[in-house]
């Protein structure tokens, strides 16, 4: 009889697992076809941006910038995190303060250049030209570099850095020459409308030998059209691996 019992429990017990797993499954389905019905009809960055603005509901993503009194902040885990029951685990930290974490230095997290150099330019067109030769067509024309932005200040801006946020980083090339010390810069900022603002310029200095920079003057424009501008010189800040002032090193500390 124990060992009939034993059985039966055994076959119950899987039976409900069974069950268990068909249910599951169903669900899983259910908010499969419910998720493609939302998104039906939608462009890929269209469901981001949707996505984006649902997350920031409540509250601040790490990551995110915002401008409090002329000093750039960012949305950061609190390094002073669980050391007093006080200590909340992000908090807002100056920009000159800020450290990124190891997977913000991955590509796309903090961004990547989007001006190709001259050697991989020069690599396309021989590939054009090898392909249209196979084809039997003729050589197709050189690509024209993208042309500078100008705004109405009479900036022109060219955008050399982006990330997967839709943040887009611009410099106005004609602001100063190469260095091998100092470099002063102006920049502009363009961020996704899931943004606290909706751009940021910036006149930034560059330190190439100590590799650190910092801000100088600021302007932030407000999704409203609101803009606020603030001669405030922030302290120097660290250039991490992978960043835009990195990438702005390399261009230009000659």
């Amino acid at each position: 009889m124990s060992a009939t019992r034993t059985t039966a429990e055994v076959v119950t017990s899987a039976r409900q697992g069974l069950l268990l797993l068909i249910i599951t499954f169903f669900c899983v389905l259910l908010v499969s076809c419910s998720t493609g019905d939302k998104n039906k009809g939608m462009s890929e960055s269209q469901i981001l941006a949707r996505d984006a603005i649902e997350a920031r509901k409540t509250g601040p993503l790490e990551g995110d910038v915002c401008v409090i009194d002329g000093v750039e902040y960012i949305w950061t885990k609190n390094s002073r995190y669980m050391t007093s029951p006080t200590e909340p685990m992000f908090i807002w930290a100056p920009r000159y303060l800020y450290t990124p974490s190891y997977l913000d230095t991955f590509p796309g997290q903090i961004g990547y250049p989007v001006k190709k150099t001259k050697e991989m330019i020069e690599l396309e067109e021989r590939l054009a030209r090898l392909e249209a030769a196979v084809r039997g067509q003729s050589a197709p024309q050189a690509p024209q570099p993208d042309q500078p932005v100008v705004d109405e200040t009479g900036r022109a801006w060219t955008l050399y850095f982006r990330n997967d946020d839709g943040v887009q980083w611009y410099v106005d090339q004609g602001s100063f020459e190469p260095s091998r010390t100092l470099i002063q810069m102006w920049r502009k900022r363009v961020f996704p409308q899931w943004a606290r603002q909706k751009e940021i310029v910036t006149q930034d200095e560059i330190n190439c030998r100590q590799t650190r920079f910092r801000t100088l003057q600021l302007r932030v424009t407000h999704w409203d059209g609101r803009t606020q501008t603030f001669d405030k010189v922030t302290p120097w800040a660290k250039i991490y691996s992978s960043s835009p002032e990195e990438y702005l090193m390399g261009e230009y500390c000659k």
